[in-house]
């Protein structure tokens, strides 16, 4: 392996390195050694693997996780504040030297789109200048990365929203799969000024924003090039304007600028408004979350931004730039989860039909590399979260992949006494309920998939945690939930103390799915068990639950999640009409203020964007795209147009539509067999029904109807006198 060798640029603050390379073989330790006079951000194939901005930063950094067979990116961002410069790198796998900075890297002296992916086009690119070795830290070069182990930095496998001194992997399937950034997304309403954003709407429905003092504005000019250029001579604050995107979208902002000096910018991403004009206090994680403090050079710079965000609002603030600087080209590289939208729902009721396209949205949204519950806020893997996008998304998309990746992770730091964590990580809170979804979820997974060896896999899993919900059960087979001793929930979500029909029904639930499980491994002792604790325990919790229905319960009605159990129990007890009122109601009240994405809570009222403040009227930053709240999305195809599971995989499934006051239903619902196809009117049903399955079809309006029907395209008249043909 020849002589590590810094280089650098034809610009002495700041260089653009990329290095292309291939393995033939996954390794088992990669180890990579930088250094930058003064700073620098290091990215490999694409992630943002750490952030230095110091004098000695000469760092050994374990990066196995971040790299693949087959071809490989290094990018690294090198930044001088002052005096000499010089950027220098080596790479070892499993113990070896394989790459070293040298003349064969491609730089470039100013930021470009795409510069740090793996599909952009360097060939143009001129190679880099060679400097003495001296200037990139040359003691700490006698030997090779990894040869004092105790001064590599370990990755973590975790959250990789930000960067900093210790690298932050993770291995999910979204980053394997393909075409996951597939288009960028460009503002409505481009940018225009604090005072004309108000004038702008005042007549639409939308947030209050009285109560906002712009300030002025000097020197400001923007027409219909779309470009706009002011100067912020000030040295900590400065003018300001704000970009709509008109929607809300998850993904990293980017924009050019052009000025004759260095460009300052302050960005504040916000989900309304309100939001992107406030900010939040500076000890709280989310102002890491939503303010970004860039740096940009002279002359023309493509900026994107180095973390992925949640809003719609972006509050563009220039300060410390003497020049006059024009920015240009505001668009949105956005990221998704690849799936297919294979389901399908639509009826005579617009206001359904938009509670449900919203709802698929704000799903699709929150699925990134685990199911976040929010894109903007918290952006983690919760259990309770989790559990219900996971059953949304197999009525909407049929993916699997997501599922099993989350719930390995969390089964990866259960604790010892079996508890699951509430979210992903070492030492996060344990909520009771959340305990059971976990379990629960395994069901839900294996009844929609037909999938029975990944519940296998995760048996041992499974039974320590129904064992920690079996510890807390007394006598007569009901948790008893304690006072709980801290100011906000950390028990479980809706507070309840003593007997909770709510929890006691998950603990029922989550003991069925062990019994299932039990069943299908041929584990007999753990089969005996629970089937004990099931009879002891099914009386007394349906005896509780009749005494107090879910729907009087405290705290249910006003959490999405909560409400869905609610819902369900009234399908299921004949009052569709009742639901389905429910649902317009709840969240209908959502887009009539203004949303083209789902809540955290129904907490939309007068038309227009909630002001959650705390007691001082700080905005809360609520989460107004949340994975949890599209509930409907499944309700609606599994109790209007009526098709469940009955057997694992949909080998036998119902077909038992409840139209109520709809003239008209269609839905499409993917299976591992393939799509099955409805469509109800007045007069007739068309079912199509995949190889390999069987539909039990029940109808009760217009008229009664009991059938069994195989494989193919059925169409049922429906007529007054009971006669039906096929």
């Amino acid at each position: 392996m020849d002589t590590v060798i810094p280089i650098w640029s034809g610009c002495a603050k700041e260089a653009f390195f990329r290095r292309k390379f291939t393995l033939q073989e996954n390794v088992f330790r990669a180890v990579a050694r930088i250094f930058v006079d003064t700073g620098y951000e290091l990215f490999l194939n694409e992630h943002p693997v750490a952030t230095v901005d110091e004098w000695n930063n000469t760092r050994d950094y374990d990066v196995t996780p971040f790299l693949q067979k087959g071809e490989n990116l290094i990018a690294v961002h090198g930044l001088n504040h002052s005096g000499h410069r010089g950027f220098s790198f080596e790479l070892c796998c499993n113990g070896t030297p394989i790459l070293v900075s040298d003349e064969t890297w491609k730089v470039a002296d100013r930021e470009t789109r795409n510069w740090n992916r793996m599909d952009v086009d360097d060939h143009s690119w001129p190679t880099a200048q060679p400097l003495p070795l001296q200037y990139a830290g040359l003691p700490q070069w006698r030997g090779h990365a990894g040869d004092h182990p105790e001064k590599v930095i370990p990755y973590l496998n975790g959250s990789p929203f930000f960067t900093g001194a210790i690298p932050k992997a993770i291995r999910s399937p979204f980053y394997r799969k393909t075409d996951h950034t597939k288009h960028e997304i460009s503002p409505e309403i481009l940018a225009v000024t604090g005072e004309e954003y108000r004038k702008s709407r005042n007549a639409m429905p939308g947030e209050e924003i009285h109560p906002v003092a712009w300030p002025e504005v000097q020197g400001c000019s923007h027409g219909s090039d779309g470009k706009f250029r002011l100067t912020g001579k000030s040295r900590y604050e400065g003018p300001f304007f704000f970009v709509d995107f008109g929607e809300e979208t998850v993904g990293y902002l980017r924009f050019r600028t052009s000025s004759a000096g260095p460009v300052r910018v302050r960005l504040r991403y916000g989900e309304t408004l309100a939001e992107s004009v406030a900010e939040p206090a500076r000890d709280q994680l989310l102002h890491r979350m939503l303010v970004e403090e860039i740096m940009l050079g002279n002359g023309v710079q493509e900026w994107e931004s180095r973390m992925r965000v949640g809003f719609r609002f972006v509050r563009v603030e220039l300060f410390d730039s003497p020049a006059e600087v024009e920015f240009s080209d505001f668009s949105v590289r956005s990221t998704l989860y690849p799936v297919e939208y294979s389901g399908y729902f639509h009826c005579s009721d617009p206001l359904l039909n938009r509670i449900w396209e919203a709802g698929r949205k704000t799903l699709h949204l929150c699925m990134q590399e685990y199911y976040l519950d929010g894109i903007k806020r918290d952006r983690f893997l919760w259990v309770g979260d989790a559990r219900a996008e996971a059953l949304y998304n197999y009525y909407l998309f049929g993916d699997q992949e997501l599922f099993r990746f989350c719930w390995e992770e969390l089964a990866s730091v259960q604790y010892a006494d079996g508890a699951i964590p509430s979210e992903m990580g070492e030492g996060a809170s344990c909520l009771w309920d959340y305990v059971a979804w976990w379990v629960i979820a395994l069901h839900d997974y294996r009844l929609f998939t037909g999938d029975d060896e990944f519940p296998l896999k995760l048996r041992g899993n499974l039974y320590a945690a129904v064992e920690w919900l079996a510890a807390r059960a007394g006598e007569d087979g009901r948790i008893h939930l304690p006072e709980n001793p801290y100011p906000s929930w950390m028990v479980v979500l809706n507070k309840a103390v003593g007997v909770s029909p709510f929890l006691n029904l998950l603990y029922l639930r989550a003991l069925q799915t062990a019994l299932e499980i039990a069943e299908l491994a041929g584990d007999t002792t753990e089969r005996s068990r629970y089937r004990k604790l099931l009879n002891r325990s099914k009386p007394s919790v349906e005896m509780l639950l009749s005494e107090q229905p879910l729907s009087e319960e405290e705290g249910l009605k006003s959490a999405s999640t909560g409400l869905y159990e609610i819902l369900e129990q009234q399908f299921a007890c004949g009052e569709s009409g009742t639901a389905l009122d429910s649902i317009r109601r709840n969240w209908g009240a959502l887009l009539a203020s203004g949303a083209d994405t789902l809540y955290e809570g129904f907490y939309a009222q007068d038309n227009h964007y909630p002001s959650v403040t705390d007691p001082y009227g700080k905005p809360l930053f609520i989460s107004f795209c949340h994975g949890w709240t599209a509930g409907p999305c499944a309700l609606l195809p599994a109790e209007i147009a009526g098709i469940k599971p009955l057997e694992p995989g949909f080998r036998r499934f119902r077909v038992a539509p409840k139209p109520e006051n709809l003239d008209e239903i269609k839905a499409v619902v993917p299976t591992p067999f393939g799509e099955i196809a409805l469509a109800l009117t007045r007069s007739e049903l068309h079912l199509r029904i995949p190889q390999g399955t069987v539909a039990e079809v029940e109808l009760r309006s217009p008229i009664p109807l009991r059938q069994t029907l195989h494989a193919g395209v059925h169409r049922i008249p429906l007529n007054l006198s009971g006669k039906n043909g096929q």
